[in-house]
């Protein structure tokens, strides 16, 4: 209320068309009141800043007020987040906008002689201790089969430097990371490993220990998520669910890296080492498959941003020569725009009442 207060008059304020709010998804409860078009794409669990379950509750009842909004959009940035969105709201429609990272301004360029391990942070002494053992007295390109962790080779790094080497192997400690999508584009081959032996290794080492908010937060697995499946979504496990095997396999799925074509699978260190010495090895190959992935991608994610814009300005004109009609009553504002007012209770961390809805139908 007291930021809608402060800026329903702002001039610059007046002259936008829209919010996007992408990490932390739920900031877009503040610009709920004023006449604009939202864009929420989540990542890495929409919930961030609303674990708390009287908080999730009211977040989700806002997201499917702002997504039955014509002029809104509620989409993910990964097919995880989305069908995790679809799982907790039953919302049936939330499209994946991947980000596109085309920033680093460099290509595949193998130089150098090292198999990097990635990303740049979360893989354990163990796991490299494990390649290393795999890799003793194997030969690649004529030399010694040699893995690195990105870290221990560059404390700091140009994105160059990642691209001078021959592939990546992932350990990744999350299901979408912005480091993937930088790998991606710039055309790095990369492997993971496969969905059921990563499956294995998050119920016995806990490797993606950002899958979930709990671990996160509290350092410790959970067996369940605090607010139950919505009614009518479609899936059966709990994505949050880190001690039941076959809930870790369904959802991990949905990765980037698995999602995504040309990231080939091990099923095993010794597979991957296998892999990587096959004679007919052709990095080059993959390289070029990616990059030409990478431009079918950009351009249907710039139809796929074309249709969204067509869907909240049609009819409109810009907001800096004609200002949207604005309610500059907090209260009358959110009726105007989702039928609905404010709850009279509090919902946070440190409310101990009855759980209650944000937003309230009058």
């Amino acid at each position: 209320r007291k930021f809608f207060e402060a800026y329903v008059n702002d001039a610059r304020m007046r002259s936008v068309d829209a919010f996007l709010c992408h990490h932390a998804a739920g900031l877009c409860e503040a610009f709920m009141p004023f006449n604009k078009s939202l864009i929420v794409v989540a990542s890495t669990r929409y919930e961030i800043g609303r674990h708390d379950p009287r908080r999730w509750k009211a977040w989700n009842a806002n997201l499917k007020a702002i997504a039955a909004h014509p002029r809104n959009v509620v989409a993910a940035n990964n097919r995880y987040d989305a069908e995790y969105v679809k799982y907790f709201t039953g919302l049936s429609h939330v499209p994946v906008l991947p980000n596109y990272c085309g920033y680093t301004g460099v290509t595949y360029n193998p130089t150098r002689r090292q198999i990097l391990i990635g990303p740049g942070r979360g893989v354990k002494d163990h796991f490299v201790q494990q390649l290393d053992s795999a890799a003793r007295n194997k030969r690649f390109q004529g030399q010694q089969l040699q893995f690195k962790r990105i870290r221990d080779l560059y404390p700091h790094f140009e994105y160059s430097d990642l691209a001078a080497h021959p592939c990546i192997v992932l350990i990744p400690y999350q299901v979408s990371l912005m480091s993937i999508f930088e790998y991606y584009r710039m055309g790095i081959p990369m492997w993971a490993p496969s969905p059921e032996l990563l499956a294995q290794w998050q119920l016995k080492y806990r490797v993606m220990s950002e899958r979930t908010w709990d671990l996160v937060r509290k350092k410790r697995p959970t067996r369940g998520s605090p607010l139950p499946r919505a009614p009518g979504a479609s899936h059966r496990h709990d994505p949050n669910d880190e001690f039941d095997i076959k809930a870790i396999a369904f959802w991990i799925k949905y990765a980037d890296f698995y999602e995504w074509p040309h990231i080939s699978t091990f099923t095993s260190f010794d597979d991957l080492v296998q892999q990587l010495t096959a004679p007919s090895l052709d990095l080059r190959g993959m390289s070029q498959k990616v990059i030409a992935y990478n431009e079918e991608m950009v351009r249907d994610l710039k139809s796929e941003w074309r249709s969204i814009f067509a869907k909240m300005f049609r009819g409109l004109q810009p907001a800096a020569s004609e200002p949207r009609e604005q309610k500059r009553n907090y209260d009358e504002a959110l009726l105007a725009k989702y039928g609905a007012r404010q709850s009279d209770r509090c919902v946070g961390d440190a409310f101990d009442g009855a759980a209650s809805d944000w937003l309230v139908r009058p």
